[in-house]
């Protein structure tokens, strides 16, 4: 699912030498450097002058690395007057979606994503189905403030590590997905959507059990969602590597209940929290 905040927002303009300011600023040097060799006419793009105003805080489960470089991508194609691109265009610019697709489907659609992983010869996994989910809904993020999760060549090694997943679970993973949690974003049933995500994120951790701590990348994350659970919130789980814990409930006063009765079980000193909401748009470009 793809959430308004937090978000990166990039600022990029034609410049008579390269340039850039603002978190991450070498990152999104280099990648707007590797964008420019896909233009073909690269004769009024010489050098940009980038400014990061808003960024995702990086290696913690929300997709900033690829976020970060789709938007860089997005915005050289509008300087070179390209059409916006697809999310395969944008991802082959800055070699983008090697492992997911979700993060480059859900920049240009928003929404809740399901894709279909990237078969042999694709260079993207395809966008099977992108569901607009109901905007009262929130989502609370909780961070632990310890160890980031995994990314670059630790996150590669562990993929390599990895046993490979039983077609058994695999089955009940795709079942989870196509008969629970797409038909109750659709009919907008927070509570079935969010038991299916519980038991689908589970089920996925398990997965990567042998390179992180059990079904969840750490104790703390793991007592947080515990704690999320016990408050009677069913739409609980990690996102990606973590460390952010993810929630999602019906509305506002909902995700403000929780957050307070949250603080109030956790030592909340070791972690940071916040309510956002569902992103059906997708990027601006």
């Amino acid at each position: 699912m793809m959430i308004r905040q937090p978000r990166w927002t990039v600022q990029m303009q034609a410049a008579g030498r390269w340039s850039a300011r603002g978190a991450c600023a070498e990152a999104a040097l280099r990648l707007a450097q590797q964008a420019i060799l896909s233009v073909a006419d690269r004769r009024a793009l010489d050098a940009l002058s980038i400014t990061i105003v808003e960024e995702v805080p990086p290696h913690r489960g929300l997709g900033s690395g690829t976020q970060l470089a789709l938007a860089v991508a997005a915005g050289v194609r509008r300087l070179a007057g390209m059409p916006p691109g697809t999310a395969g265009e944008l991802a082959d610019m800055v070699h983008r979606g090697q492992r997911s697709a979700v993060g480059s489907h859900g920049f240009v659609h928003g929404g809740l994503i399901w894709e279909s992983g990237r078969l042999p010869g694709q260079s993207l996994g395809r966008l099977v189905e992108r569901v607009a989910v109901p905007d009262g809904w929130r989502i609370l993020l909780v961070a632990p403030r310890g160890p980031a999760g995994l990314s670059g060549q630790s996150e590669r090694e562990a993929f390599r590590r990895l046993p490979p997943v039983s077609p058994r679970t695999t089955s009940e993973l795709i079942d989870l997905a196509e008969k629970e949690i797409l038909p109750a974003a659709r009919a907008a049933d927070c509570r079935r959507f969010g038991e299916a995500v519980y038991l689908y994120g589970r089920l996925a951790g398990e997965c990567f059990a042998s390179v992180q701590h059990g079904a969840y990348a750490s104790p703390q994350v793991a007592d947080c969602v515990a704690a999320l659970r016990q408050l009677g919130v069913a739409g609980v789980g990690q996102s990606s590597w973590g460390p952010t814990v993810f929630a999602c409930v019906e509305g506002s006063e909902e995700a403000r209940w929780a957050a307070m009765q949250l603080k109030r079980k956790l030592r909340m000193a070791e972690y940071d929290i916040r309510i956002t909401s569902p992103d059906n748009i997708g990027a601006t470009v």
